[in-house]
């Protein structure tokens, strides 16, 4: 595996066995051989089933070792199907299929052995990118470099720096490069940077959990709650909150908290991949509420007028 990815990805991969495993489930632990690896400067679980697993069984797994670790899961597959290389690649989900193709979405990265080892545009950006575009967005940046970028956000010049390759790689039409210094420069006019953004974003659940009490820690409102805050749609029954993945941990959920399938839970968590400090009141920021509602509610008339009365009073 080492020798694949150095081979495809042109640079030094250093993979050893991942040891912290005193946070995993013993399930988790034999059913796995788990390495920490590490491209670009970034940390990276790489996860290797020891037996055939479905996509779905998959996808779910690859949920929960991210929740325990607090670390980006890289799937490392010998054989997999068409269907399920879309499926992961639609989804965001990393993968390395040996031999084949390398999808990294957090470092701006599709790779495909068998097309001459050509880079493709990624469809979907990481969170940290797309709250970095946001954060633009809402602030207006103006010529910020990687430095700036990485003391406006708390975050390290590296993971900027993977961030700008990220729009690179979907040539995004605000990142301009001059004298090798790339600077990102929003358009003044944020409706139309939202057009011409939004759908290389996703949506920013991780994970959705319904539970039967509400937890006593303070916590962003999201969904419709949130919704109902930013307008004068009327706010829903069954409250909705947005909780970091770190927030998550410290929460310790156990199935013994979720709500039965028949039973009304007292709230919904959504389990977000980033966090913006709007600064207005104590909902998730707009653009990022309107990302995780789904076409359903979206299609509401009640609800379409909502977001449209939200963004229009706070973010064009």
């Amino acid at each position: 595996m080492k020798n694949y990815l150095e081979a495809v990805l042109h640079q030094d991969v250093d993979i050893h066995p991942f040891t912290d495993t005193r946070k995993l489930p013993l399930a988790y632990r034999n059913r796995f051989l788990l390495s920490n690896v590490v491209i670009s400067g970034q940390i990276a679980l790489l996860v290797k089933p020891i037996e055939h697993e479905t996509l779905s069984v998959l996808k779910k797994q690859h949920g929960q070792l991210e929740l325990y670790t607090g670390l980006r899961c890289i799937l490392a597959l010998k054989d997999i199907s068409n269907y399920a290389r879309e499926i992961m690649v639609k989804e965001g989900i990393p993968f390395v299929w040996e031999g084949h193709q390398v999808y990294l979405p957090f470092l701006g990265m599709l790779l495909d052995t068998d097309k001459s080892r050509k880079v493709h545009q990624c469809e979907k950006i990481s969170f940290l990118t797309q709250r970095l575009l946001l954060t633009a967005l809402y602030q207006s940046w103006e010529e910020v470099t990687v430095t700036k970028a990485a003391g406006m956000l708390g975050v390290t010049k590296t993971a900027v720096s993977n961030s700008f390759n990220e729009l690179e790689a979907i040539n995004f039409p605000y990142l301009s490069a001059k004298n090798r210094a790339r600077k990102l420069t929003m358009e003044k006019d944020k409706q139309m940077a939202w057009e011409k953004m939004k759908d290389s974003l996703r949506n920013p659940i991780i994970a959705t959990y319904a539970l039967k009490e509400r937890p006593a820690s303070n916590m962003l409102t999201a969904g419709l709650t949130a919704l109902a805050e930013y307008s004068l749609l009327s706010e829903p029954s069954c409250p909705t909150f947005a909780v970091s993945k770190k927030a998550i941990s410290s929460l310790k959920i156990t199935k013994s908290m979720l709500a039965a399938a028949e039973d009304i839970p007292a709230c919904i968590l959504q389990e977000i991949g980033y966090q913006i400090d709007f600064g207005v009141g104590m909902a998730i920021d707009p653009l990022s509420l309107v990302l995780s509602l789904s076409d359903e509610e979206k299609e509401e008339p009640r609800i379409s007028m909502a977001v449209d009365e939200m963004l229009e009073r706070y973010v064009w």
